[in-house]
């Protein structure tokens, strides 16, 4: 194989020169093209000229299916199997896969060009899980091409795919305290949402005052349904505090509870610059369900039942009585609240809690300062109520542990001194 460069009146030819079967083949692969789209062209056609010599392959193979107009026919098919998630798939599709393969016919697709992928996106700086999640598009667009005859076979199949880590990373309490103080109202109500209700994170962006229904035991919350992998329950209890959370300082009667963000991705860069005000280092949003399952596992709750109010499927015949178990599911939540509560509480006074200094904006400080007071006043609230409640109702023994567990009404006056500084300035 040899590609010859000839300048024209329409710019560099490429053309080329190939051998095969007896026979020499000379098409131009087009004009000004660059070194990787040379080789892309040259080898769709090569790969053409093969299947022409050895005859009787189908006019489909002959012509090649281009992967970006097959693209949009793999996104129709996933479409018309009412996929949950279809976004992530169409993103990396159009912000990855599309952009790298073009207009390369699905026949010519190699090994070699797989392995060009993995390292093009390594160096861009993508996570070993992102990779594999691409990855993992890829060789389902091109195991459907294979399904519809448009494909002999997938050559993909030995590409070794990287396998991403999974994070187990556990929020500790004093960073939480540091993100609450140190950032707005809507960020403390997500931070402590997220661990009163452990569901994903686009669940509750997208939670909506529809979801909630008022029960004798208290309040549920019913989100849409997930994906087949990312399961979601079809309903979740909701303790106190995450019912000041959701509503905010005015209780909302319709829409949606955060609106601000349009999606999980447009609170991402929210969230990452809280942590990065907080002086939080490798934390995402998504670590909040980690703490909020991990706490109650360390509290005694079931397995089962951890595993029912995150929505992870249960083996055997178990899940299917799980309805009986409500009484349990409160339960579980209300020793959350109580839980979160006395880990705060101890955070109060560690020392990794003081603020050094603001960073540059002082107008910035002081409105996350003031902000973030609403949802830890909102927190004290709850708890003092639950406490006075519980006095008052000595038969009750369940709820006998929330006695003695209110944070303080006061904060501590190294605290209280870092606030009025910022104040001042």
């Amino acid at each position: 194989m040899k590609i010859i460069r000839t300048p024209t009146g329409h710019g560099v030819q490429s053309r080329l020169e190939y051998r095969y079967g007896g026979g020499r083949y000379r098409p131009v692969l087009g004009y000004d093209l660059t070194p990787d789209q040379e080789r892309d062209e040259a080898h769709r056609l090569i790969t053409i000229i093969h299947l022409n010599a050895r005859g009787g392959a189908s006019p489909q193979l002959k012509s090649g299916h281009p992967f970006n107009a097959f693209a949009g026919q793999y996104l129709a098919f996933l479409r018309s199997k009412k996929l949950k998630d279809l976004g992530r798939p169409a993103t990396i599709l159009a912000k990855h896969l599309v952009p790298f393969f073009g207009s390369v016919s699905l026949a010519s697709i190699q090994l070699d060009q797989g392995l060009r992928y993995l390292e093009h996106r390594r160096s861009q700086k993508a996570a070993e899980g992102t990779i594999e999640r691409e990855c993992n598009v890829l060789l389902g667009m091109l195991n459907h091409a294979v399904a519809i005859d448009v494909l002999d076979k997938n050559r993909l199949v030995l590409l070794p795919a990287p396998q991403g880590e999974k994070r187990e990373r556990v929020a500790e309490p004093w960073e939480l305290w540091r993100i609450l103080r140190m950032n707005s109202g809507a960020i403390g109500r997500m931070l402590l949402l997220g661990i009163q209700v452990p569901l994903r994170q686009q669940k509750l962006i997208e939670a909506h005052s529809e979801w909630l229904i008022q029960r004798p035991d208290g309040w549920w919350m019913m989100p849409s349904a997930g994906s087949r992998l990312k399961r979601v329950p079809k309903s979740a209890p909701v303790n106190r505090l995450g019912f000041e959370m959701l509503h905010g300082e005015e209780r909302r009667i319709r829409g949606r509870f955060f609106d601000q963000w349009k999606d999980a991705n447009s609170f991402k860069h929210r969230w990452i610059n809280a942590c990065n005000r907080a002086g939080v280092q490798d934390l995402h949003y998504h670590d909040l369900r980690h703490t909020s399952l991990s706490w109650l596992l360390e509290a005694g709750v079931d397995y089962a039942v951890v595993q029912r109010l995150a929505g992870h499927k249960i083996p055997g015949m178990t899940e299917c009585y799980l309805h009986l178990w409500e009484s349990r599911l409160r339960e579980a939540v209300t020793i959350l609240e109580r839980v979160t509560i006395q880990k705060l509480q101890a955070a109060v006074n560690d020392e990794r809690c003081i603020i050094e200094s603001a960073k540059s904006g002082n107008l910035d400080g002081r409105r996350a300062v003031l902000g973030s007071s609403w949802a830890v006043g909102r927190m004290m609230e709850a708890c003092k109520s639950a406490e006075d409640w519980c006095r008052g109702t000595e038969s009750n023994c369940r709820h006998q542990p929330f006695q003695g567990c209110a944070l303080p009404t006061e904060l501590p006056r190294h605290i209280e001194k870092q606030e009025a500084a910022l104040l001042q300035k």
